[in-house]
């Protein structure tokens, strides 16, 4: 899985991202001619997520690795609540595993490992590809956004996200958005490498009576907690 990718996603985001600051600006990227229609359609988008309080879905995650020509399939849950900006995914399989962004910290729960990693997570440093869901971010400030023609994302309005400055993360982001609610069905992230870590959406909901207890960890009191929200600035 990509931990490099922080949470950029959303999507996946993908979520798992890495326990450090943000990337430092490295180039600038030309822009490429705006389209009216993928306007309209962004901020459509970005609508839907801010009138949204609360979001769940199952979710499946396909991660394809250049260096080894490999993949390995991921599922689960993912939920998000506009109060507090939190998230959490659940994986069930392969392995059992939760990843939580609660109170501006990270969380990582390795149930096989019995661990907790626990991450410094500013707010004001989350790109907008993970805050628009709360209805904070705005894409088309931190990235160029296009027609998408990859032919792997279909039935749905498919987007191609350049990001602005050049970001060590990640190449590219791709959404493929429902023409219905304008809601994310897909997404799909580049890592530099080329690796993609592609997460489909299903059984979307957000009428779920969840609050901000749904992002509280409860493992057994035997699982090792590593603090580096703790560690001492030098």
């Amino acid at each position: 899985m990509n931990s490099a990718l922080a949470i950029a996603f959303f999507l996946s985001a993908a979520p798992q991202p890495a326990l450090n600051a943000s990337p430092t600006p490295q180039q600038t990227i030309a822009a490429p001619a705006s389209d009216p229609k993928i306007q309209k359609a962004v901020d459509a988008m970005q609508k839907f997520y801010e009138e949204t309080v609360r979001f769940e879905a199952e979710f499946e995650q396909t991660y394809s690795y250049t260096t080894f020509s490999r993949q390995t399939v991921s599922s689960g849950r993912v939920r998000f609540l506009k109060s507090g900006a939190s998230m959490r995914w659940d994986y069930a399989k392969p392995t059992e595993k939760s990843f939580v962004v609660a109170a501006e910290r990270f969380f990582v729960y390795d149930k096989e490992a019995k661990q907790i990693l626990v991450a410094q997570m500013e707010s004001d440093r989350v790109s907008a590809s993970l805050s628009f869901l709360w209805g904070q971010g705005k894409l088309d400030k931190e990235f160029f956004i296009r027609p998408s023609t990859r032919d792997d994302l279909k039935d749905g309005i498919a987007l191609e996200l350049t990001p602005k400055i050049k970001d060590p993360r990640f190449e590219k982001v791709y959404f493929l958005i429902n023409p219905k609610d304008y809601s994310v069905k897909e997404t799909l992230v580049i890592d530099p490498d080329g690796s993609e870590n592609h997460v489909r959406f299903k059984n979307v909901r957000t009428n779920g009576d969840f609050g901000r207890e749904a992002f509280l960890l409860e493992p057994p009191e035997d699982v090792q907690v590593v603090r580096f929200d703790e560690m001492p600035t030098k």
